[in-house]
């Protein structure tokens, strides 16, 4: 209890409590259905019980999966005997990928106090690295099993995180903000006070917090979310495309081939078994990131993180190539290699994969909000598509047979990210959801929007000056 009371009592921290933390946590839980699934089938691709099910054999007797097939299973699985059935379970499991990730980064944005945005929103991809880390330790464990348990036991457990999730969202609030919208100002008031400190509840801020919403509801924006035409207009054309071009980066520099073919990637260099173990330090090296990224990005901003991620996914994606395509390679710089994969899947997920959901979830400010991250969900999903299509081709043959060398197309990938984080997304720590529409009204360069003064941070300075003063009155009263 007492660790309890000191975490949400720390200055940074002041503004949470527990019940908001288990809100937002238990929505972006959600994530793990993502994260099992793809870690596992990043795993299970390369267990001999699976490929002797789904793959084919070669003429020397051993099993593999083909390019074609790879490339479509990655785009009803405990009951599949054939590779087309199990894709298809896979499309089914994707449904509820997608309901995820509309659903989980708008509700954190709403109900977190613009101090926590970036740790509650950003809790989605810890979330769904978490899942990778069971996916991968789940193919670790079943590295030995010869029989079909090896590969139902992996893809069955997806089932454990769905119940634990349908179990507790009774336990949850709606979104107030969601809530102004429909015109139910009592219950959204009663759902704020829920998931605010006492504190702010007795001096009545959650009241004044909720009529900032209603006046940006009632005034600029009408009440309504703007038509989906209007997003491809104005200043909103402009946030969708970063958004998007968010997902699409943490996509293409390396991410989803880290997720999905790091163990088939380990085990074409020859590691064998050690492949699991590998692929799931990468995991473990992944949700570090993500978790670093929740627990500073609030302190620091998105922009630094985000560029020195971006620099470092291309160091490591070049060294990838450099080393892995040389004709003799030697153990160290096998080891090189292994370790630029590790660091990659780090550098990745504490950057772009973590800040897309944070900025996305941001940046379409109160009125097209939802819009953006629909939009900027579906790019995440089809640059998914072309990445987990296109690897196999890269990777093998028939195709590039690229081995090692597919980080030179990775690499120019995390170059343009590099470029694009720097001249184009803009930082929005700190900012309120109303501030962040008229930020893009001022039509501001990416690096100018830290240091503009909105009028509602003008507001608030002007009203902490009046209250200083008041509370200055006080004392002066008092002594007399």
């Amino acid at each position: 209890m007492m660790l309890g009371f000191n975490f949400f009592t720390t200055a940074r921290w002041k503004d949470g409590t527990p019940f908001l933390l288990f809100c937002a946590l238990l929505f972006a839980w959600g994530g793990v259905l993502f994260g099992i699934d793809t870690g596992s089938f990043g795993s299970i691709q390369a267990l001999a019980p699976w490929l002797k099910v789904f793959g084919t054999r070669s003429v020397d007797g051993d099993y593999a999966l083909s390019t074609s097939r790879q490339a479509v299973m990655n785009g009803i699985e405990l009951t599949a005997h054939e590779w087309v059935q199990f894709s298809v379970g896979r499309i089914i499991a994707y449904l509820a990928v997608g309901l995820v990730e509309n659903a989980v980064p708008s509700y954190s944005a709403e109900i977190a106090p613009s101090s926590l945005r970036g740790a509650f929103s950003g809790s989605l991809m810890c979330i769904v690295t978490l899942g990778n880390i069971w996916g991968a330790g789940m193919g670790r464990a079943m590295a030995s099993y010869t029989n079909n348990a090896g590969w139902l036991i992996p893809v069955g457990v997806q089932l454990i995180p769905a119940a634990i999730l349908l179990i507790g969202l009774p336990f949850t609030v709606e979104s107030p903000r969601w809530l102004l919208e429909q015109g139910k100002n009592e219950l959204a008031l009663r759902n704020l006070n829920r998931l605010r400190p006492s504190g702010q509840v007795e001096d009545r801020s959650t009241e004044a917090e909720l009529d900032v919403m209603s006046c940006t509801r009632g005034s600029d924006f009408a009440g309504a979310d703007g038509s989906w035409l209007e997003i491809f207009r104005g200043n909103y054309r402009r946030r969708v495309i970063i958004a998007s071009l968010l997902f699409w980066f943490q996509q293409t520099t390396g991410g989803q081939f880290v997720v999905s073919y790091a163990p088939t990637f380990f085990r074409d260099m020859g590691l064998g078994n050690r492949s699991f173990t590998y692929s799931l330090l990468t995991q473990v090296a992944g949700f570090v990131g993500a978790l670093i990224s929740c627990l500073v990005t609030d302190r620091v901003g998105r922009r630094p993180l985000l560029i020195s991620g971006m620099f470092l996914a291309t160091f490591f994606n070049f060294l990838i190539a450099g080393l892995g395509s040389k004709a003799d390679i030697s153990t160290a710089e096998t080891n090189m290699v292994i370790a630029s994969l590790i660091l990659l899947s780090a550098s990745i997920k504490y950057s772009a994969s973590t800040l897309a959901y944070l900025i996305a979830a941001e940046i379409g400010g109160t009125r097209m909000r939802k819009k953006t991250i629909a939009v900027a969900t579906a790019v995440d999903v089809i640059a998914a598509i072309v990445i987990t299509i296109s690897i196999p081709y890269l990777l093998g043959t028939p195709g590039a047979n690229l081995k090692a060398g597919v980080g030179w197309v990775l690499g120019g990938n995390s170059g343009l990210a590099l470029l694009f984080a720097i001249f184009f997304v803009p930082e929005l720590k700190g900012r309120s959801l109303d501030e962040v529409d008229e930020l893009f009204e001022a039509n501001l360069w990416a690096w100018q929007f830290k240091d503009y003064r909105t009028s509602t941070s003008l507001g608030q300075t002007a009203s902490h000056s009046v209250k200083t003063v008041e509370t200055k009155v006080i004392e002066d009263k008092t002594d007399i």
